[in-house]
């Protein structure tokens, strides 16, 4: 095969992968890259082929496996979403008792409770909990 017939495997073979994220086709790619590099050291296609074969099972039985394992890493225990919000200070805007009240919380409005007696407005509270879409604090302190 001719240099740019490779080059061009590789290239289609990389938007496919931007498709479907997986490691299978950037590993066909990079195998076609290494077709090409044995294209431009002048071997014949059988050569060509070979190259591109063991370096396509190469790369899928070892790169791909280690690549995928460190893509998939996450942070243990990390708290998202509303759990993220658990423990965050937060400050009342109105006064919040333990049926109703607001809270500016992350730079936004929430409806929030107390689950200790009243609490005035300008006071920072620390949330305990969420509740639907309601804040439940404590004041801070």
């Amino acid at each position: 095969m001719e240099i740019w017939m490779w080059l061009l495997a590789a290239g289609i073979l990389l938007v496919v992968e931007m498709l479907t994220v997986d490691l299978l086709f950037a590993s066909l790619a990079f195998s076609a890259l290494l077709a090409a590099g044995a294209n431009g050291l002048g071997f014949g296609v059988v050569v060509q082929g070979v190259v591109f074969g063991v370096g396509a099972a190469g790369s899928l039985l070892f790169l791909r496996p280690i690549a995928l394992r460190h893509l998939k890493k996450k942070p243990a225990n990390q708290a998202t979403n509303v759990e993220a919000l658990i423990g965050a200070t937060a400050v009342a805007l109105s006064v919040v008792t333990q049926t109703q009240g607001l809270v500016k919380l992350n730079g936004e409005t929430w409806s929030a409770r107390s689950n200790d007696g009243e609490i005035y407005d300008g006071i920072q509270v620390e949330v305990v909990a969420i509740e639907g879409a309601t804040a439940v604090v404590k004041q801070k302190g």
